[in-house]
């Protein structure tokens, strides 16, 4: 994300992370900032936006800021697009303030410090003025995720940056930012939220609770306010003294505020509405609770951050009654789904027009790979409560190149299948192209992620990636997973009715909920990640207490075959009922 007014393409947007911050947002960072300022102390300021575009931050902070002390006031900014950074200086150059300089360069590269390598960025310059240590860092960073960044430069990022995962654009910003910023200097920052709760934003947590009193965070979620599908959040911290690296040294408690559109969603919270002008007046002063803008029902959570032990956690944003909640399920916890099975991402081909047809039966007989080869796939388009669709997984099938050969797994000789062999053969200029097999030494015509041959046949639940609610099937078939879903197999010498348990907990209202409170990774339009990350960690009841024994036993009964909807209906209802009870709380039933 970026503050910039342009008409750049959508590729271009994704390219650069230019997006166009709203000046309603761009005024709410600048007043937080100048919020906590000493400004009774305040003798000189120098602020500085490192990505300024068109200078949409920095103009909000100057007509933010009280207009006596503004002739005290430095202003910087830098940005590598000349065209916008001209009109950020015709929209600045008149205000009273002390000083404004504005640079046409890239800030990292600008920045290069002691760890950086100039030749990253081909407009990389020397270091000079605008890298001075500042007392107020406003910005919107660039959100450039690796797929878009290239893999080169993400890796270069991750070794300068030190950061690992997934490297994303304001990352690297975010650390450098910091190097430019004053011990007890103040930021404001503009980022995707996915650092609060992903595996790949560990690092970066762990960095800002090391490097900062946090002093707030909002989670912006689906709330739209920019044009691009970013789900935005702002870091409101006070740079520490570099000798204190441990949170116990600040004594200030974090404040957060959450806000997500409401959909047919679980709620634990109060159910009164109450009416409200934007969201921008639900981040000033709203409380707890659901609120309606124009038709539109949001649902705010407010309270104190409290940061977890370790920054492989997520920051869960919950209120002081959530936290009870949560804590009262995990003490009633038995297990993790860790602790019983594995969670695992389905195949990834990284061919699939290749591997993966409907319409395999339609090809000539000498191409047509053999029977044994194709295998029916299961898909996001499967995906139903406790069972799959129909016959859905038979419609679309998979040639499986791999197989277990001598208690391994191995790719399958071509020679044993002159057929498919043949098939593959014609699309071999495709499958050679993939680079990243031939160096890491792989055959051409191997699946990239096959995951475990022998481990299909095994009972197992499949679940999507991106769900608007817990699907959870049971698939006994052998049917292999395709990648954008996930698959549960338990681990060896494990009761087989525990996959039905963990089904059972998985599909109800009250783990909805959970997994919202503890992960806190929506999409738009309610929609939720279901990753590896957060279902390996879902708690599992006492499998001998009465409620988990009925558990079991009802979805069984729903497993065995489809039920008329109004049976289904109360077998649910009743589910609902046994998971509470199972964690001793009241059931979650939704909205």
């Amino acid at each position: 994300m970026r503050a910039m007014r342009s008409s750049k393409s959508v590729t271009l947007k994704k390219e650069t992370g230019s997006h166009f911050t709203p000046p309603e947002l761009a005024r709410f960072v600048a007043s937080r900032i100048i919020n906590v300022l000493r400004l009774d102390s305040l003798h000189s300021l120098t602020v500085l936006d490192p990505a300024c575009g068109d200078g949409e931050l920095l103009l909000a902070f100057a007509k933010s800021f009280p207009p006596d002390h503004l002739q005290r006031v430095t202003f910087l900014g830098v940005e590598s697009d000349a065209s916008a950074l001209e009109r950020a200086r015709e929209r600045l150059i008149n205000l009273p303030m002390g000083r404004l300089e504005l640079m046409n360069a890239d800030f990292l590269g600008l920045c290069d410090g002691h760890q950086r390598q100039s030749e990253l960025f081909q407009d990389a310059l020397s270091r000079n003025a605008c890298c001075e240590n500042v007392d107020v860092i406003i910005a919107n960073p660039p959100y450039v995720r690796t797929q878009v960044l290239g893999s080169q430069k993400a890796q270069d990022l991750a070794r300068q940056f030190a950061l690992s995962g997934r490297v994303d654009l304001y990352h690297a910003f975010l650390i450098s930012m910091t190097e430019s910023l004053f011990p007890g200097g103040i930021i404001g920052v503009i980022t995707s939220n996915r650092y609060l709760s992903t595996n790949s934003g560990a690092t970066i947590r762990q960095f800002l609770a090391s490097q900062y009193d946090i002093l707030e965070v909002f989670d912006l979620g689906d709330t739209k306010l920019f044009e691009a599908s970013v789900l935005p959040s702002v870091f409101i911290g006070r740079r520490r003294p570099q000798n204190a690296t441990d949170r116990k040294h600040s004594s200030h408690a974090a404040r957060f505020v959450r806000i997500y559109e409401q959909f047919n969603e679980v709620d634990c919270g109060p159910r009164k509405e109450r009416e409200a002008d934007s969201v921008y007046t639900l981040l000033e002063a709203a409380d707890t609770g659901i609120y309606r803008i124009s038709g539109r029902r949001y649902k705010v959570s407010t309270g104190s951050l409290v940061l977890p032990p370790h920054s492989t956690e997520p920051w869960v944003m919950a209120t002081s009654d959530e936290r009870a909640w949560l804590n009262t399920v995990n003490t009633r916890a038995k297990f993790r789904v860790c602790d019983l099975a594995i969670v695992r991402v389905g195949i990834k081909t990284t061919a699939d027009e290749v591997f993966i047809r409907k319409d395999w039966s339609d090809l000539p007989e000498d191409v047509r790979p053999e029977k044994e080869l194709l295998l029916p796939l299961l898909s996001h388009d499967c995906a139903d409560r406790w069972l799959a669709k129909g016959d859905c997984a038979q419609s679309r099938q998979v040639l499986y190149t791999h197989e277990i050969r001598k208690g391994l797994r191995a790719t399958i000789e071509l020679s044993e299948y002159p057929k498919a062999s043949a098939y593959l053969q014609k699309h071999r200029t495709r499958l050679e192209a993939r680079a990243y097999v031939r160096e890491a030494r792989r055959k051409w015509y191997e699946i990239w992620v096959p995951q475990d041959p022998a481990a299909w046949i095994q009972p197992k639940l499949v679940f999507p990636d991106i769900a608007p609610e817990p699907l959870f099937f049971y698939d006994l078939r052998g049917c292999i997973v395709d990648g954008n879903c996930y698959w549960i197999v338990l681990k060896p010498n494990q009761d087989p009715d525990l996959l039905f348990l963990i089904q059972g907990v998985a599909n109800s209202s009250l783990m909805t909920h959970y997994h919202d409170l503890s992960f806190s990774n929506k999409l738009y339009a309610g929609r939720r990640r279901y990753l590896t990350q957060y279902v390996q960690k879902y708690p599992i009841p006492n499998p001998t207490a009465e409620p988990s024994r009925q558990i079991i036993s009802l979805v069984k009964d729903l497993v065995s075959e489809p039920l008329p909807e109004q049976a289904l209906g109360k077998i649910e209802y009743e589910l609902e009922l046994l998971v509470a009870s199972a964690f001793g709380v009241d059931p979650v039933f939704a909205c």
